[in-house]
């Protein structure tokens, strides 16, 4: 049996950290409502460098916090010894870490791993939900990737921004019921829309039904478009004033709206409160609503120039907006 200082030290010994691929904690010692019922480690890249993200799962929420590789192995235990009874570690080697009531620490299955592969800061592209190199239909008649999948150069800014869109996404798939709707309000030339649906309909299989809406008819007839050649049957885009959307069959359960100017992120904020949408993914953009309302003679200094005025004004937007979402328990 081995204490927490000599369990950490014997993992240090055996693990080359760098390698580490999947780390699942599981068994909870107790089970109560606000306690994670399991923690898995993964490799991320942030800003070219290799951190461990650690995400905790409790109820129905996820949450994840970065760890750097030094301090990983440390932060593993500590997870497991506060109410874990099993460890399970992937990397150069494969082996699970158990412990006792009395918080006393076995590590057994000791076994090379022959699976083992490179982690992030050796390639990069693994880590994307959508990979360079693996064809997807749908990106390539938008001209995002080549007939070998890989992204041409100029689109790489793009791609990037599709995967951190997907990502964020992930991590709340759990809250999209299958067969639900989601409403993507201003959806413009719907890029991430249809990434979207290729994720949760193609890879997950949620069988979601996706609206777009947006008031350039030329643009919805060319989304339609795509999407009839894309075999997307259950993605449809309308030119309508997103005040004007309904929920008559209660399915909605996401709204996003992503650069939606001025007051369009405000219905659509106001449509996912009333509707009780589980998710929320608002992105604002343009905001002049309170711009053009605010007088202050005390506050000159920050109010007698455009663009200070322009920048507290959008922060005020938004804080009001947020502390509304606060108030209506969203």
């Amino acid at each position: 049996m081995l204490n927490t200082k000599e369990v950490i030290n014997e993992l240090k010994n055996i693990i080359d950290i760098n390698t580490i691929s999947a780390v699942t904690i599981s068994n909870p010692i107790k089970k109560s409502e606000g306690m994670a019922v399991k923690a898995k480690v993964k490799p991320v890249t942030v800003k070219g460098e290799l951190m461990y993200q650690l995400s905790s799962f409790v109820g129905d929420k996820v949450y994840h916090r970065n760890i750097t590789p030094s301090e990983i192995i440390e932060k593993i235990i500590a997870v497991e010894e506060n109410n874990f009874k099993q460890c399970d570690i992937k990397a150069n080697i494969r082996c699970a870490v158990l412990m006792n009531k009395k918080k006393q620490f076995t590590i057994t299955g000791i076994k090379e791993n022959k699976e083992n592969t490179p982690n992030p800061q050796h390639n990069n592209a693994k880590n994307y939900i959508l990979s360079d190199g693996e064809y997807v239909d749908c990106m390539y008649r938008l001209v995002l990737m080549d007939k070998e999948g890989h992204i041409h150069s100029h689109k790489q800014k793009k791609f990037r921004q599709l995967n951190k869109f997907l990502e964020m996404l992930s991590d709340v798939e759990n809250e999209i019921p299958e067969g639900s709707t989601i409403v993507d309000m201003g959806c413009g030339k719907s890029y991430l829309t249809f990434a979207m649906y290729h994720y949760l309909n193609e890879v997950k299989g949620k069988n979601v039904e996706i609206e777009g809406y947006d008031l350039k008819k030329d643009v919805v007839d060319y989304c339609n478009s795509l999407a009839g050649d894309f075999g997307f049957d259950r993605l449809k885009f309308y030119c309508r004033d997103i005040a004007d959307i309904d929920n008559k069959d209660k399915k909605i359960s996401m709204i996003i709206t992503l650069h939606a100017c001025d007051t369009a992120t405000d219905y659509a904020i106001y449509h996912g409160i009333r509707w009780g949408c589980r998710v929320m993914m608002n992105v604002p953009c343009c905001q002049h609503e309170l711009f053009h309302q605010i007088k202050n003679e005390d506050m000159s200094v920050l109010l007698d120039y455009g663009i200070l005025k322009e920048r507290f004004s959008a922060l005020l937007t938004d804080a009001i907006r947020a502390e509304i979402i606060e108030i209506m328990g969203v």
